[in-house]
């Protein structure tokens, strides 16, 4: 549906040659995640990989409206208390703790906007959770590998 056979290759290239490593890889919604899961059968969802929520942290993670502070408490609820594991490519919007090596799934405004119009997802809302989780990569201090999503 959304996915590119170069961008998939290359994905699945960068994770052969650091199987050994931790890796996380984030990407704004509509970047293809759960595409790329599909077809990366040792890869797994962030949240899959934390703890259970609570039902008053599930209210707040899926109704909170995104500002820097919810995302913040976001990030500690799931990618803090979910764990990185060596040839086991964790998915979703923010790093897993442990992570050695961050794949950062890019996306073009123009490509972010028809994708988020074909889901109706908010457009504004995946320009935010982008902009959020470019501060924690860069925050972050681990290395970073680039891969353009492209139709």
């Amino acid at each position: 549906m959304f996915m590119h056979m170069t961008t998939l290759e290359e994905l699945k290239n960068i994770l052969e040659k650091n199987r050994d490593k931790k890796i996380t890889v984030v990407g704004t919604t509509c970047t293809g995640k759960s595409t790329f899961l599909k077809e990366i059968p040792e890869g797994i969802e962030i949240s899959k990989l934390a703890p259970p929520l609570t039902d008053a942290e599930k209210e707040f993670y899926y109704h909170a409206p995104l500002t820097k502070e919810n995302n913040e408490k976001m990030i500690a609820m799931v990618a803090k208390r979910a764990f990185a594991r060596a040839g086991e490519p964790v998915f979703g919007t923010a790093i897993a703790n442990g992570t050695e090596l961050v794949v950062h799934l890019t996306i073009d405004d123009a490509l972010l906007k028809k994708r988020t119009e074909m889901r109706g997802v908010d457009f504004a809302y995946a320009k935010t959770m982008q902009e959020f989780m470019e501060e924690e990569i860069r925050e972050s201090g681990l290395p970073v590998v680039e891969i353009a999503v492209r139709e």
